[in-house]
């Protein structure tokens, strides 16, 4: 019931924010400007900045430095958030909820983002689990508009 109440509570909250990832012919900055490379290097998230933009299969991102950008135009896969920086909680359950860049976590090497710090403790609770079941429901919907969800 808890995650019914939030889930709703999280639609629609998220009409009102801008999405994580962006993926479109006018470049829209992704990851709400932060700069994904921090999270690995520094363990923190962190804005990017306009200056260091690097454009990356339709999405703008923003780093904090010129030496981070490079290490992403070097290794974006490396970088790039699981489920296209939706909410990792919310794909476990089938669904595309835009996630905060300031609820997240790197689980093996992968970056995952939540939709708040509650749901990142609940996703957290049992990370492996929530990956694999993450992964599943992913594959199911990953091409598909989060309208149709």
């Amino acid at each position: 019931m808890k995650f019914v109440i939030m889930l709703l509570v999280s639609v629609l909250v998220a009409g009102f924010l801008p999405p994580v990832y962006a993926d479109d012919a006018d470049h829209a900055v992704a990851l709400s400007g932060y700069d994904m490379v921090s999270y690995f290097t520094k363990g923190r998230a962190e804005k990017g900045r306009a200056e260091h933009a690097y454009v990356f299969k339709g999405a703008e991102y923003h780093f904090s430095s010129a030496e981070q950008m490079q290490m992403f135009i070097k290794a974006p896969a490396k970088y790039l958030p699981q489920y296209d920086g939706y909410c990792a909680y919310g794909v476990t359950f089938g669904q595309k909820l835009v996630a905060s860049p300031e609820a997240w976590k790197i689980v093996d090497g992968k970056l995952y983002f939540n939709l708040n710090e509650e749901f990142l403790a609940d996703w957290s609770k049992n990370t492996g689990e929530s990956i694999r079941k993450g992964d599943e429901q992913w594959e199911l919907i990953m091409d598909m508009p989060e309208d149709d969800l």
